[in-house]
């Protein structure tokens, strides 16, 4: 379930996947995106939790929904630019 009015244009499941590699999937999937599209990414509870959504935030995405899925978390991503 998604907020209203929220469309997710892609879909990423991290589960499973050692740091860094899980981060550097993410990176290199919003990197392919278009500016605001928003990612779905599936991710482990734990480290990955702590780590990626920190880089993700640092690199200048916006992290709007952070809630819990079969086997980890769910986040919804969405892509921004440091640079305009």
């Amino acid at each position: 379930m998604t907020p209203s009015g929220l469309r997710i244009d892609q879909s990423l499941d991290i589960r499973g996947t050692e740091s860094p590699a899980g981060y550097q999937q993410a990176v290199e999937k919003l990197r392919a995106m278009d500016e605001n599209d928003v990612l779905e990414l599936y991710m482990d509870e734990g480290e990955p939790l702590t780590t990626i959504p920190f880089g993700l935030r640092a690199e200048g995405h916006e992290l709007l929904v952070s809630e819990p899925a079969n086997r980890g978390v769910r986040l919804l991503v969405r892509k921004r630019s440091l640079l305009a």
